[in-house]
């Protein structure tokens, strides 16, 4: 077997490297600076970082697992590449007209996401498709190339997002006109709405396309370069991308659709938690290891997911872009199945500001890696999350040194006085706590809206805390919430990229196709399952491999006008109308707390998830590198300014590589990793649990 395995996660600001030493049993971890104008390099010059510790050669590595922020990236800071919209005569201002729904209605200045397809780029093509799929009218040929054509000599543009009316039911149209563009353009991208989203309703669906068709030429271009740099290092074996449902998926088919790694990084950080609370569910706590609040703070932005009874909730549908917090309908929707995560612009990059009420307001702008916080002395002039902390004496000079970094306490204590102190009229230690306790306000508020929405009671639940900003804003962040245990993981600055290795190889198929369910028989839904996974190559061949195969149906009763997803599970006896008929009605009753028996139900949406049934691979009984069996457990004391102003605290340093199974931190302590540093206040004793992870009890408070 080959020696090393290895995972990637690029982020806003960071790019997190784990190593998997299979001859050894060792795991390796690193952290590198993200290089944004050319990602691939940030993985290369990481690679050469762990080569010279654990001697890696690509060639000798048979798994290459990657994440990344590139196309949510791309979509959020409009840096994708133009397309030609490709629509159904008279639809030309759908993607603009929407849903004509107002998430504000007090909102006097309401503002929504700039559409991706630009006005003079748009092709109307006189086609059409009736609602029961039949072909009213098949487009002209000789029309629709002529009108490409002449575009294209105009603009230089050879990337499309063909989009018609009920293609969803019947694509021949669509197919027809994207075969005639790879006719007269072979080197031409192509997305067809169809193909990336079979699903009814044609703003969400045409948005979906158009963000494929913006992202497309990117993705492509990064992973020819990511790909041809592998392999002149001699890497020749398996390249899996993390994909937004939890499922990894190879390159060539992430190029096709990169509309589905839109929450890529975050997905596998879901999924890290998830592994992390299972690994712990032994261990004393007052929460239930089943129940987990996912929360992850990298860089740029912070990340929550609830899982309940170990389940990820796969939805079939997100919003992106935002530009109401927290509002529903004000960004653009994607139907692609996707982890069920709430995104808050809050990360160690986040730009702090004073805002037009004169109140300390942090994000959703980051500095990102270039040029970063104002502490990193690379030209950032903005105060950051991550310079508040430095001023609050929560993170240090020395520490930043282990990712490569200079930090300075001086640059960051400047630009939190200019930028927020001066403007306020208070001293720059209170403004820093303010920052601080902003983001941690922030993220609970965030997290407490989606559990509503949810209808969840988080506060049994374990907050797994991972990413590298997240472990200072933890137990705050919980206290607010009432939750009471914390769970800190090992290495949970590069968790996500831990998360990686857990993933089962897969993917998740979506399609419309309207069925009543009095009418429905057990082989018609083994028919429509059995079809969709035969026309997908990737489902297909992980089918015929033995792979796990399981439902969630779209349903509602009969004229409503949107869908209650059910799943059904892997279990085929469960594909009888009748059983089908009690999980909906169960799931109705949860959400609604009502049914109505003397309604028809229908089947609108078909999700169809084929998977492998073990993990990419498993890390249970290797030990990490940075751990040493002997050295001293305290580094030393650090002055803290504390909650209360002007009060600062002397707090011991506590190495994280020294600590032992068993051993308890009372409280106040700073844990420092090379990639990560946890706060753990008074009241809230953490142990070190048999894995290395901290367990922290919140139960009694300071």
């Amino acid at each position: 077997m080959p020696r090393f395995a290895l995972s990637v996660d690029i982020g806003g600001t960071f790019t997190d490297f784990v190593l998997q030493d299979r001859e050894r049993r060792m795991v390796f971890t690193d952290k590198v600076l993200t290089t944004p104008n050319a990602p691939e390099q940030a993985i290369f010059a990481g690679m050469d970082l762990l080569a010279e510790r654990s001697g890696l050669t690509p060639a000798s590595c048979d798994l290459f697992l990657h994440a990344t922020t590139i196309i949510t990236n791309a979509v959020i800071e409009r840096k994708g590449r133009d397309f030609i919209f490709v629509y159904t005569e008279g639809f030309r201002t759908t993607l603009e007209t929407g849903r004509e729904h107002r998430y504000d209605l007090t909102n006097l200045k309401l503002r929504f996401p700039e559409p991706l397809a630009r006005d003079d780029l748009k092709v109307s093509v006189a086609e059409r498709v009736s609602a029961l799929g039949e072909i009213v009218q098949f487009p002209s040929c000789e029309t629709v190339v002529s009108d490409i054509e002449r575009l294209v000599a105009q603009t230089g543009v050879k990337n499309f997002a063909v989009c018609f009316l009920h293609s969803y039911r019947n694509a021949a149209n669509e197919e027809a006109v994207r075969d005639w563009i790879l006719d007269r353009f072979p080197d031409a991208y192509v997305s067809m709405s169809a193909g990336v989203a079979p699903a009814q309703r044609e703003y969400e669906r045409w948005t979906t396309c158009a963000v494929n068709a913006y992202t497309m030429p990117i993705l492509a271009d990064y992973v020819r370069r990511l790909e041809g740099g592998l392999a002149e290092r001699g890497f020749r074996d398996r390249g899996l991308m993390m994909t937004s449902s939890g499922l990894p998926l190879s390159f060539d088919h992430c190029v096709r659709y990169p509309v589905r790694l839109i929450e890529s990084g975050p997905a596998a950080g879901v999924l890290a938690a998830r592994a992390i609370a299972a690994r712990n569910a032994d261990v004393d706590g007052a929460g239930d290891a089943a129940n987990v609040l996912a929360y992850d703070m990298g860089g740029t932005t912070a990340k929550g997911a609830f899982l309940t009874a170990g389940e990820v909730h796969v939805q079939s549908a997100l919003e992106v872009d935002r530009v109401g917090a927290f509002k529903v309908g004000s960004g653009l929707p994607l139907m692609i199945p996707a982890i069920d995560l709430i995104e808050i612009g809050a990360g160690g990059g986040s730009i702090a500001r004073m805002d037009e009420r004169g109140a300390i307001a942090v994000g959703p702008r980051s500095a990102g890696a270039d040029p970063g916080p104002a502490c990193y002395g690379r030209g950032g002039e903005q105060a950051t999350l991550t310079d508040a902390n430095l001023v609050l004496g929560l993170l240090s000079e020395a520490n930043f040194r282990n990712s490569g970094i200079e930090a300075s306490a001086a640059l960051a204590r400047e630009a939190v006085e200019r930028n927020v102190a001066r403007p306020l009229g208070i001293s720059t230690d209170r403004a820093a706590r303010g920052i601080h306790n902003t983001v941690n306000e922030n993220v609970a508020r965030a997290f407490r809206v989606h559990a509503a929405e949810l209808g969840i009671d988080y506060r049994r639940y374990t907050l797994v805390s991972t990413g590298g900003s997240s472990s200072l804003h933890t137990i705050a962040i919980a206290r607010i919430l009432n939750i009471r245990r914390v769970i800190f993981p090992f290495g949970a600055g590069v968790s996500s990229a831990f998360g990686l290795f857990t993933g089962r190889e897969g993917i998740a198929l979506q399609k419309t196709r309207l069925v009543r369910l009095d009418r429905a028989t057990r082989d018609d839904v083994v028919a429509q399952v059995d079809g969709m996974v035969a026309g997908e190559r990737v489902a297909s061949a992980l089918a015929a491999g033995g792979g796990t195969i399981s439902l969630t149906l779209g349903m509602r009763y009969e004229r409503q006008g949107y869908e209650t997803a059910v799943k059904i599970g892997p279990d085929r006896t469960l594909f009888e109308p009748a059983a089908i008929h009690r999980a909906f009605e169960g799931e109705y009753r949860k959400i609604f707390g009502l049914t109505f028996p003397d309604h028809a139900i229908e089947i609108v949406n078909w999700t169809v998830e084929v998977s492998q049934g073990a993990a990419l691979s498993e890390l249970e009984g290797y030990r990490y590198e940075n751990v040493r069996e002997g050295g001293a457990r305290e580094k030393g004391v650090r002055t803290v300014l504390g909650e209360r102003a002007g009060r600062a605290l002397a707090v011991p340093v506590l190495d994280r590589y020294a600590l032992r199974p068993g051993e308890v931190i009372a409280g106040p302590a700073l844990v420092e990793e090379n990639d990560t540093t946890i706060y753990i206040p008074a009241g809230s004793p953490a142990v070190v649990a048999p894995s290395l992870d901290l367990i922290a009890d919140l139960e009694a408070q300071p």
